[in-house]
Formats: structure tokens, C-alpha cells, sequence
């Protein structure tokens, strides 16, 4: 009987001495997987909501919405220019998302996905028609994101 108490004690051992070990570096892969589930989520999420505001702007081909601005802005009616200006209002909530999602982060995947961000905002923001809209609704967006771009003005 001793000597299968000893052989229990041994294997106890042996399974804690390998469990323990073998649990921590489960847990810590299953950690690293959720996280990179997460900001896939956040990358997946954001261009879902791109992918809408794109059909808003096939939707609306006579405003001046698209990526690529029109060499001529057309004179648009009373309606069309609130419609404009809500499509506008939605870009800059999608930007507002990038921000709060990707310059905050410490990942460095979520850091060089905000690089692009930034700079398609700088590039809307050179835009006559976003510009007026920005500078006019700026204040009621995050106060730090306002503020990033409101200085981006300052210095352009």
C-alpha cells in the first residue's frame, strides 16, 4: 500500500510539474488569439461601415461625396446639399470610430492601420465642402479628435 501511495504522490507530482506549465502557455495562446480576434473585429466592423458609406455615394452620384472629388462641383439644390452634408456628417462619424479604435491602441497592427486613416482625414480635410462641414460640427465629436484635426487645420 505504501508503495502506491508513493506511485499516486510521484504522478501527482509529475502532472502538476508538466499541468501547470502546459496550462499557463494555453491560457496565454488563448489571450494572444481573442486579442487579434478583437481588432480583426475592429478592422472588419469600421469596413463595414466604409462599405456603406460607399453605397451611400453611388446612391448619390451628383454630390460631391466620393473619394475622388469633382474637378467642378455641381450647384446643388437645398436638398441636395443636406443630403450632402448628412453623408459628409457619417464619413466623419466613421473617421471618428478609426480614431477612437486605432490611435489609441498600443498595437502596432492597429497603429499602422491608423497611419491610412489619418491621412485620408488630412486628405478630406483639404476639401472645401468636408471642411465646412467639419469646422461646423467639429465640436459636438470626441473632444480629442476634434482637437487633432482642428490643430491640423491650424498648421495647414
Amino acid at each position: 500500500m505504501d508503495a502506491l501511495h508513493q506511485y499516486f504522490e510521484f504522478a501527482t507530482f509529475i502532472v502538476t510539474l508538466l499541468g501547470v506549465p502546459a496550462a499557463i502557455f494555453i491560457y496565454t495562446k488563448e489571450q494572444r488569439l481573442q486579442r487579434e480576434e478583437k481588432e480583426y473585429g475592429t478592422y472588419d466592423a469600421l469596413d463595414d461601415k466604409y462599405i456603406d458609406l460607399q453605397q451611400l455615394c453611388l446612391e448619390y452620384p451628383e454630390l460631391n461625396i466620393f473619394d475622388t472629388p469633382y474637378e467642378t462641383p455641381r450647384n446643388l439644390s437645398e436638398e441636395q446639399q443636406k443630403q450632402e452634408e448628412a453623408i459628409l456628417l457619417i464619413r466623419i462619424s466613421i473617421f471618428e470610430r478609426a480614431f477612437l479604435m486605432y490611435r489609441r491602441s498600443p498595437s502596432k497592427s492597429k497603429l499602422d492601420q491608423w497611419e491610412g486613416w489619418d491621412e485620408e482625414i488630412k486628405e478630406w480635410l483639404e476639401r472645401d465642402n468636408f471642411r465646412k462641414i467639419w469646422e461646423e460640427h467639429s465640436p459636438y465629436f470626441d473632444k480629442a479628435f476634434a482637437d487633432n484635426y482642428n490643430q491640423f487645420l491650424a498648421t495647414a
